[in-house]
């Protein structure tokens, strides 16, 4: 019988002091600039993140060439770098795109047929622009060898003469809608299910109400908006499917950088609160659930490392340790949030509470990603369940 689990150097998992330096230095940047009332200041701005932060986050962290190949004028990192900088992005709840568009849209960019996006893919790597980058709500229709871009597409049709490509249709939940310059779309074409590329200058906005204000989202509404392709019928289910995999990675990483937050914060909090002459962490109950969080966090690590690993070296073999991370660093993000907002009692019910924020990025990231239910669902399907 064939084994799905793909197989890689134990070594991956070993620590490595690179990493642990790229850590701290992201670290030192989002302590003294993302604490948690920036954050939320931040995420209540126009544009729904700090444009100083962004900056700084390109500048200083280069976090836009951090995994382009040096060819195109990256650093040639992998996806594991990839993985410690959004454990700690994660972690300090960035509003800021990093995900969507220093990782999903340059990566996009950089898988393009051919060399007309290279401008758009500098002015991307240094954050001069922003890219979005939507890729649906089924699993199927991006798989390799599908050729239906239904339900990938949404409702966008893209046609084409001799000279432009038009696309007519609605986007729906794209993520920074609004603050996104540049959309990446996937679309129904004459030959085939496409990728392409659209200003969102084009589009009509509308906004929609969120649960998790640090990730806007908005539906792009588009009527005979010029366009250009960006991955033709040819190549559509490999490039979508590859970023569909390198998204799950960078969520299941974020959460588990949340889950190690909220542990930290919650730790603090029941060493510091004190009931009946002692702190309520001394209580075995206490104890117990914080117990919990922490096996949780130590298997989101070792989960959402690994599918970083074997993604990065084995991307063709990556899918099933992907939906492993997915599901595990999912359930471990939300029970952390949901525990965090009862150990702090009260007040971890209220709004202004950094355990509310968590809360909501959880709750959001399900609704814009897909719950862990589904990939246990395929998981289930890999291995022949």
């Amino acid at each position: 019988m064939h084994n799905p689990w793909p197989e890689s150097d134990p070594a991956v998992m070993a620590p490595v002091e690179e990493h642990e330096e790229l850590r701290r230095v992201v670290r030192s940047v989002l302590v003294k600039y993302a604490d948690h009332d920036q954050v939320r200041a931040a995420a209540d701005t126009e544009v729904g993140y700090s444009d100083d932060l962004w900056r700084r986050l390109n500048q200083d962290l280069a976090v836009g060439h951090l995994t382009m190949p040096e060819d195109r004028g990256g650093h040639g990192f992998g996806v594991r770098e990839l993985a410690v900088l959004l454990e700690e992005t994660g972690a300090a709840l960035l509003p800021e795109p990093v995900l969507v568009s220093a990782v999903l849209g340059c990566h996009a960019l950089a898988a393009a047929d051919d060399d007309e996006f290279s401008e758009l893919l500098a002015a991307a790597m240094a954050g001069h622009r922003v890219v979005t980058v939507s890729l649906g709500g089924q699993e199927a229709s991006t798989m390799p060898g599908s050729s239906s871009a239904s339900g990938a597409a949404g409702e966008l049709v893209a046609t084409h003469d001799s000279r432009t490509w038009r696309l007519n249709g609605v986007a729906h939940a794209v993520l920074q809608a609004s603050a996104a310059d540049v959309a990446i779309l996937p679309a129904s074409g004459p030959e085939g299910p496409v990728l392409v590329a659209v200003e969102t200058a084009a589009a009509l906005t509308e906004p929609r109400a969120v649960v998790d204000l640090t990730r806007r989202r908005g539906d792009l509404r588009f009527t005979d908006a010029s366009a250009r392709l960006l991955v033709g019928p040819g190549r559509y289910a490999d490039v979508s499917h590859r970023l569909r995999l390198l998204s799950q990675v960078g969520v299941a990483a974020e959460h588990t950088g949340i889950v190690a937050a909220l542990l930290d914060r919650t730790r603090a909090y029941v060493t510091e609160r004190h009931q009946f002459g002692r702190p309520i962490g001394s209580f075995q109950a206490i104890k117990h659930r914080l117990a919990d969080v922490l096996v949780d966090l130590e298997r989101a690590r070792s989960a959402s490392r690994y599918a970083a690993a074997v993604l990065e070296e084995d991307p063709r073999n990556a899918e099933l340790a992907v939906a492993v991370a997915s599901a595990v660093c999912g359930d471990g993000a939300l029970r952390a949030a949901h525990e965090a907002v009862q150990l702090h009692g009260g007040m971890g019910f209220t709004w202004e509470h950094p355990a509310h924020y968590y809360l909501r990025r959880v709750l959001g990231d399900e609704g814009l990603f897909g719950p862990s239910r589904e990939r246990r669902a395929r998981i289930a399907e890999l291995v022949g369940v």
